[in-house]
């Protein structure tokens, strides 16, 4: 068999010989499965590789070496899938001439084949998501298609493996990272076996490709890719035709300044056919057709992970069909209070009343939406015969529509209310 360089060495060796002894090696099966599953945060993966071994009665030896990869020897184990009740690992030694391998004493009540599973953590594997939306026509739609990048530096190749990405915050292994001092190893296993346990109640879940956990979820890419050691390898993980999309029309000066915004919106529910599950965090980068076989960027944003019904909005800049202008029509003091500093009088409080307009204008040729945020500070009143809502302390909204061609104009008063003049709240 053709075995990767580096590579893992597995040996099914006879007991009967010493070790130092040249002795008969049975060849081993390539590996029937391999599961990747990679928690980015702690850099560690968890690798589940199975392989189906023939066993002579009596007692057996498996050598496993991790030279030259980033293999933790601390959390390597055995486990048999089939025949357990026929197969019994004895005990588990580390050859004095290296420190780089061991072996497994393995007894068998006679001679049988066997699934078994060897899994370890790793470190030198991490991921990356990227979102590609494809815009339509009109930009009422789009195909998404998302990828998953996957770079492997553990010293080891991993044929035709099936990948699933830890996404969230996990309090166990974050812990991890933080060990240290005395009873450092014995943590580690704890901490390993825990999270074995989990990775182990998820592939259960045979119905269930993806599934959100308490914490975090794991996300399964679909179909298996061979990632050789010291290579990066992005993995296509779904295509979705037809996702709705929203154009908004956005005014926030603590966002996005002065500059009205071109916002493209989708939600990731199942209205918008998305919504399975949560979606790793990445780079949603979004394109238009420009013709002859050219791609034009339409804009990108960078998103924690996604969850269900999250909005992404994607901000495409300025577009010159769609125009706000703000500005004050009045300003004046009312209400005027003052005090005394010895002989001296001084204000002591104040209320400023502003009057401003919103002029908006659509020269394009479809209805388009507005979503203009008054950012105000202090205790204030908001006055408009134009419908808005009050987003939060300092926030005031008009959430607006323009039919194709129509201008508008919104008028609103902000009383602000200073010094003495505050009301207790």
């Amino acid at each position: 068999m053709r075995w990767p360089i580096p590579a893992l060495l597995l040996s099914l060796l006879a007991l009967t010989a010493p070790l130092q002894a040249k002795e008969e090696l049975v060849t081993l099966p390539k590996r029937d499965t391999v599961q990747l599953t990679i928690y980015n945060s702690v850099d560690l993966t968890l690798v589940r590789e199975t392989r189906e071994l023939t066993f002579k009665k009596g007692n057996n030896r498996l050598q496993f070496s991790w030279a030259n990869t980033l293999i933790d020897p601390t959390s390597v184990e055995f486990n048999a899938l089939t025949n357990p009740d026929k197969i019994e690992v004895l005990d588990t030694s580390y050859p004095a001439e290296s420190n780089q391998m061991l072996i497994w004493t393995i007894s068998s009540e006679e001679a049988v084949s066997a699934k078994v599973e060897i899994s370890y953590f790793t470190s030198g594997i991490s991921w990356g998501a990227e979102y590609h939306g494809m815009l339509s026509g009109d930009e009422r739609s789009m195909k998404l298609t998302a990828y998953v990048s996957v770079s492997n530096r553990s010293g080891e190749e991993y044929e035709n493996a099936t990948v699933r990405l830890v996404v969230g915050s996990i309090n166990l292994v974050e812990e991890i990272a933080a060990l240290g001092g005395g009873g450092r190893q014995e943590r580690m296993k704890e901490a390993y076996g825990k999270m074995r346990e989990a990775d182990a109640a998820e592939n259960r879940k045979k119905d269930i490709v993806k599934e959100g956990l308490s914490e975090y979820y794991i996300y399964t890419v679909e179909g298996q890719e061979t990632i050789p050691n010291q290579w990066s390898k992005r993995l296509e993980s779904f295509v979705q035709e037809g996702v709705p999309l929203r154009t908004v029309y956005t005014w926030d000066a603590r966002k996005y300044g002065a500059q009205l915004v071109k916002l493209l919106v989708f939600k990731n529910d199942e209205a918008h056919k998305l919504g399975r599950e949560p979606l790793p965090a990445g780079i949603v980068r979004l394109y238009r057709d420009a013709g002859q076989g050219r791609l034009g960027f339409v804009g990108q944003v960078a998103t924690n992970y996604i969850p269900k019904n999250d909005e992404v909005k994607v901000n495409a800049g300025a577009d010159p069909e769609v125009q706000l202008k703000s500005k004050r029509l009045s300003f004046k003091k009312e209400n005027l209070t003052f005090g005394w500093s010895g002989n001296r009088q001084y204000l002591a409080g104040w209320d400023t009343v502003e009057g401003f307009e919103l002029e908006l204008k659509n020269f394009r040729k479809r209805d388009v939406d507005f979503e203009v945020n008054v950012v105000l500070g202090g205790d204030f009143d908001f006055d408009s015969e134009t419908a808005s809502s009050k987003i939060d302390f300092q926030t005031q909204r008009f959430s607006l529509n323009l039919k194709a061609g129509e201008n508008r104009k919104v008028a609103y008063t902000v009383r602000t209310r200073n010094g003495s003049n505050v009301r207790n709240k």
